[in-house]
């Protein structure tokens, strides 16, 4: 394919909103769900005297990866929103471009 003969569908548009949900969105929420049990570790894993400052950092951690996740699920929510809008926008322009269409003049 050479550069410049790049092509767009709906179809193209509406799989890449499937693949944000299936290897991220999903993810996301998979991991808010059930993550932070999942990273938590048992007292005194680093000592007692380690625990007092690496605990409380991990904690912080945590908290910090959390938030973010939760913010991910956002934009990626969003992304599909957009992508699903765009797809039905380029979907309409494609029915618009057809043979047909133009003939009756429907087209621009």
């Amino acid at each position: 394919m050479a550069y410049g003969d790049i092509h767009i569908s709906s179809t193209a548009i509406g799989k890449t909103a499937a693949a944000v949900d299936l290897y991220l969105t999903t993810p996301f929420r998979a991991y808010h769900a059930n993550g932070r049990p999942q990273t938590d570790l048992p007292p005194d894993t680093f000592g007692m005297v380690g625990d007092l400052i690496l605990g409380r950092v991990y904690q912080d951690i945590q908290d910090t990866v959390e938030k973010l996740i939760g913010d991910a699920i956002e934009v990626t929510a969003e992304w599909e929103r957009d992508l699903e809008y765009a797809r039905k926008n380029w979907r309409t322009a494609e029915d618009l471009n057809t043979a047909d269409a133009l003939a009756i003049g429907t087209a621009w």
